[in-house]
């Protein structure tokens, strides 16, 4: 009976050391939103949030600034 309770516990420690640890990792677009498009207020393209710069009148893409 010791001895099935010992393999057991074995058992446990293992899972938990190798199998219980990894982590899931979620893709989720709600927060990242460095791929969202905006329109440029001067040409009307939509261009990436990162490429933008804001002003007073709205977004202005790269090739418009």
């Amino acid at each position: 009976m010791l001895k099935l309770i010992f393999l057991g516990l074995i058992g446990f420690v293992i899972y938990k050391l190798f199998f219980a640890n990894k982590k899931t990792v979620s893709n989720s677009t709600d927060t990242d939103d460095t791929n969202e498009l905006i329109e440029c207020s001067i040409c009307h393209t939509f261009v990436p949030k990162n490429e933008c710069k804001f002003t007073n009148n709205g977004c202005v893409c790269k090739e418009c600034q």
